[in-house]
Formats: structure tokens, sequence, C-alpha cells
């Protein structure tokens, strides 16, 4: 992660497939992207205590079920891409957990 926000919306665009709509519940990160030009919009918070990315990753680390969490198709995609293996990965050196 880059931590200067004058530089991070292209770090983020240069690890990206082209995209013109930023989705974004954080404030900071909406601000950045429009002023770079790019349209955002604020998803809808749906049971955020519930379905909240910590608590997702936690769960995977663990080995519990998170498949309950989240659409059906984000369950796919996070397999095909073997994302449990990869958020093992990172978590033996950034913290990942609260």
């Amino acid at each position: 992660d880059v931590n200067n926000n004058a530089v991070w919306v292209s770090h983020v665009v240069s690890l990206s497939p082209p995209f013109h709509v930023v989705y974004s519940g954080n404030p900071l990160v909406r601000r950045l992207f429009k002023e770079a030009g790019y349209e955002t919009r604020s998803p809808p918070m749906i049971k955020r205590r519930i379905y909240w990315g910590t608590e997702i990753r936690e769960r995977m680390l663990k080995g519990k079920n998170w498949q309950s969490l989240v659409p059906k198709a984000v369950v796919e995609v996070i397999k095909e891409i073997k994302g449990i293996e990869r958020l093992r990965e990172l978590s033996k050196t950034d913290h990942v957990l609260r």
C-alpha cells in the first residue's frame, strides 16, 4: 500500500484493469478519485456489521464459515483466484486482522 494520498490513485490505477467508475464507502477514497476525474458512487451499506471485510477475512484465515456472508458470485471469484491462499500469504507480513 502507498501511504501517500497524492500518488495513491495513480498506484491503484496502475494495478487495475481500465475502469471509469469507483465504488467506495470510504469518503477519502471517493474524494481522491473524484479529484482525479473518476465518477464515484457510494454503495448502500446493508447489514454492515455482518458484511464487514475484516470479519470475513478473519473467518477465512481461521477456517470458519465466511461464504454465508458474501454473495455466491463472490465465493466463486475468491475460489477462482485462490483468494484464501493469497490472504494467508499476505497475513504473514501484513496486519490483516484487527
